[in-house]
């Protein structure tokens, strides 16, 4: 599987966790982002029906304050490793049953980065000192965000 901006991402691993992650973390970054997404599209759409609404807005996605701030940071990375391009491409969208609107297509890159900022910043809180992330760190932050989302 060949998988793009892996320097990329290996940068804002270390700047944002000071971690070194290699391709395997990245596919594993890849799935994680996709499953998040999709279940706060779930979320999302769940609201859009009780409003009587066929287009999923992003005011629809229960976007907190934290992953909000999370989303502002990965910004501030953004502007310097031009991330958004690539997780542009990894957060497809998955079909839905309602139509998903140009707000959502627009964030979806910063969401994706929010999502990974707060997956970094997780990974410190499980480990603190956790420098090259292995199958346990990766399989506890999962755990964390399936039972929270």
């Amino acid at each position: 599987m060949k998988i793009a901006g892996v320097k990329k991402f290996e940068k804002l691993f270390r700047r944002a966790g000071s971690m070194d992650v290699d391709k395997n973390d990245i596919v594993r970054l890849n799935d994680f982002i996709n499953r998040a997404i999709y279940r706060l599209l779930e979320t999302g759409m769940k609201k859009a029906k009780l409003n009587g609404r066929d287009v999923l807005w992003y005011s629809d996605l229960p976007i907190t304050q934290g992953l909000e701030a999370n989303i502002e940071e990965f910004r501030q990375y953004d502007e310097e490793l031009d991330l958004s391009e690539i997780l542009e491409t990894i957060a497809g969208l998955p079909p839905l049953p309602l139509e998903i609107g140009v707000d959502i297509e627009n964030q979806l890159p910063d969401i994706a980065g929010g999502i990974t900022i707060a997956l970094i910043k997780s990974m410190k809180i499980i480990n603190p000192k956790v420098k090259n992330p292995q199958t346990e760190e990766w399989q506890r932050v999962t755990d964390v965000f399936e039972t929270l989302l």
